[in-house]
């Protein structure tokens, strides 16, 4: 469901739902047990590209990669159930080939942690991450995915013009 602040059309809803039908991530039932097949990052992008028909030439741009950071690493912490920096980076570099510096990523990390939504905890020589807020994680991703969904939307239909 979206955030109070996303009006969402019909259309964007059925776009969901037709993308999620016959999902195997999204069909688990709420009281099925995680595996890490379902959380794993690579197996939920994997999935997503392949729902969409992806070209295998497509890569993400990382400018917007960058815009939409503090949400992908929301998403990736949840999928780790917590991690560190370092793996974020690498996850990053990883699925969304977006080679992005400490400097850029560790500050996000803490501001999304000086909102509440992120807690740290200190180990021995890292510092890991969980999400500390899961109605604010999944309002803020809820909330990006949809203004994502009708912005693609929207550019979709404007090919209909050229």
């Amino acid at each position: 469901m979206p955030g109070d602040d996303v009006s969402t059309s019909p259309l964007v809803n059925t776009l969901i739902q037709e993308l999620s039908a016959g999902d195997e991530l999204g069909a688990a039932s709420p009281d099925a047990p995680s595996t890490e097949q379902e959380t794993d990052p690579e197996q939920v992008l994997s999935s997503v590209m392949e729902r969409l028909a992806v070209e295998e030439s497509f890569a993400f741009d990382d400018e917007i990669v960058k815009q939409n950071l503090d949400e992908i690493l929301i998403a990736l912490i949840s999928l780790r159930d917590g991690t560190h920096g370092k793996a974020l980076i690498d996850d990053l570099s990883r699925l969304f080939d977006a080679e992005l510096s400490p400097g850029t990523v560790y500050p996000r990390l803490h501001d999304i942690e000086n909102d509440g939504t992120l807690a740290m905890h200190e180990l021995v020589r890292t510092k890991e991450y969980s999400v500390d807020d899961d109605d604010d994680a999944k309002s803020r991703i809820e909330r990006a995915m949809y203004h994502h969904l009708a912005l693609g939307l929207f550019l979709h239909d404007s090919l209909d013009e050229l």
